[in-house]
C-alpha cells in the first residue's frame, strides 16, 4: 500500500438554479472523491458548515488509513469551479 495521503480534495461547483427541476435559487455543490461524499449549500457559509459536517461524519470513529488511505486529521483543499459570468449572476 502507498503512503497515506494527507489531503482531502473538495471540488465546489456553482449552479444558478435555472436548470429543469431547480427552484430558481442559486446553490453550491461540494464533492470529495477520497471519501465519496457530496453536500450542498445555498450560501458560501452554509456550504462550509456542510462540508465540515460531511467530512466529520465520514471520518469520525473510522480507521482513516485502513478505510481511505488517509492520515487522521487531513488538510482540506477546496477548489471552486465557477461559470465565466459568475460575477454577473451571483
Amino acid at each position: 500500500m502507498s503512503q497515506p495521503s494527507d489531503t482531502l480534495h473538495v471540488i465546489v461547483e456553482y449552479y444558478d438554479g435555472q436548470d429543469d427541476g431547480d427552484d430558481g435559487l442559486p446553490y453550491y455543490v461540494a464533492s470529495c472523491q477520497e471519501i465519496v461524499a457530496v453536500t450542498d449549500g445555498r450560501t458560501w457559509g452554509e456550504l462550509m458548515r456542510n462540508i465540515h459536517e460531511m467530512i466529520d461524519a465520514s471520518l469520525e470513529g473510522e480507521d482513516t488509513v485502513a478505510l481511505y488511505n488517509l492520515v487522521p486529521n487531513p488538510r482540506i483543499v477546496i477548489t471552486m469551479e465557477l461559470p465565466e459570468n459568475y460575477a454577473e449572476i451571483a
